[in-house]
């Protein structure tokens, strides 16, 4: 079965929702970093278009990469 939408939802106060705002922060300020999530995405979503876990996955490496040269510079 193919999933139309994926939700995911976290509690206000945690460490999670706070990496996902600086994540979003990040890209806020680094708009070169937007169009190359953006690629990476289209990338994963025709490479895995059925295995959730790996687009994922593949989207996981991106973010962790990126929080750990940015976090930093906000």
């Amino acid at each position: 079965m193919k999933h139309e939408h994926h939700l995911y939802v976290c509690n206000r106060e945690s460490e999670e929702l706070q990496r996902h705002i600086m994540f979003r922060d990040i890209l806020r300020k680094h708009p070169l970093l937007v169009s190359e999530y953006s690629n990476l995405k289209i990338q994963l979503s025709s490479e895995f278009r059925d295995i959730r876990k790996d687009y994922t996955e593949g989207k996981t490496e991106f973010v962790t990469r990126i929080m750990k040269e940015y976090k930093d510079v906000l």
